[in-house]
């Protein structure tokens, strides 16, 4: 989590001395009630389970308390779905992994469910291919993407069928093509850094929709990209705030 904590804080100076742990006896309480927990959630939450200095990603409260709170629900316990991010906003969908679908050495598929009992399998959203994944994107669009003044947009279609005619790889080639670095660790969603602009490309965990956002600290460059962009891929880029 290190790793993390020095990402966002390039971003956000102070970060690191802004979160708290969870403290081990919480983490072994819900670890009792949720299941054993994927290695990587268990790092997250021996460093900033219990705060993340102010830092919300995806209208979404990763704070243990939240966890545990879910927990006090009897039907929840053990099950294939692991509670870790109460929904903020309005829409009622929290976060969760999902045991089924593991993803490296000790992460999961994180998706999308509504808070119900016998709530079905097939009712979840697939939103990323892992935790890592949701943080380093969620954590980027937060401390970059939306200090960038001038941003586009770019989406496929939302039908998989018309949405499979555009390829991401030229979103990717196009952004190395115009001196973006790539940031890791993430790798099926994709960030870029040039300095003056950068880019957050979004993939679908199991679909070939995709989205993307370039943004730039001047006007005139946000529109160059924007038009080599809509050239490469066919999209059309959507001024977004």
């Amino acid at each position: 989590m290190e790793a993390f904590v020095e990402f966002v804080e390039k971003y956000r100076p102070g970060f690191s001395e802004e979160i708290f742990p969870a403290d081990e006896y919480d983490i072994r309480v819900l670890e009792k009630r949720a299941g054993p927990l994927p290695g990587f959630y268990r790092r997250f939450l021996e460093k900033m389970g219990a705060n993340m200095g102010g830092l919300e990603l995806a209208d979404a409260s990763l704070s243990i308390d939240g966890a545990l709170g879910a927990y006090t629900l009897a039907w929840l316990q053990g099950g294939r779905y692991i509670f870790f991010a109460g929904d903020n906003g309005v829409t009622g969908w929290h976060w969760f992994l999902d045991r089924a679908s593991p993803h490296g050495a000790d992460d999961c598929l994180v998706v999308n469910r509504l808070l119900e009992e016998n709530y079905p399998p097939q009712g979840s959203h697939p939103m990323y291919v892992g935790l890592e994944e949701f943080l380093y994107y969620e954590a980027f669009k937060e401390v970059r993407m939306s200090q960038l003044p001038f941003r586009r947009k770019f989406s496929t279609p939302e039908d998989v069928k018309a949405a499979a005619g555009y390829r991401s790889d030229s979103v990717t080639a196009l952004a190395e093509e115009k001196g973006f670095k790539r940031i890791p660790p993430a790798e099926h969603c994709a960030l870029f850094e040039r300095g003056d602009a950068a880019i957050s490309l979004y993939r679908h965990p199991t679909q070939p929709t995709f989205s993307f956002v370039v943004g730039c600290e001047d006007a005139a460059e946000a529109e160059r990209l924007a038009r080599d962009f809509e050239m490469k891929t066919g999209l059309k880029g959507i001024v977004t705030r």
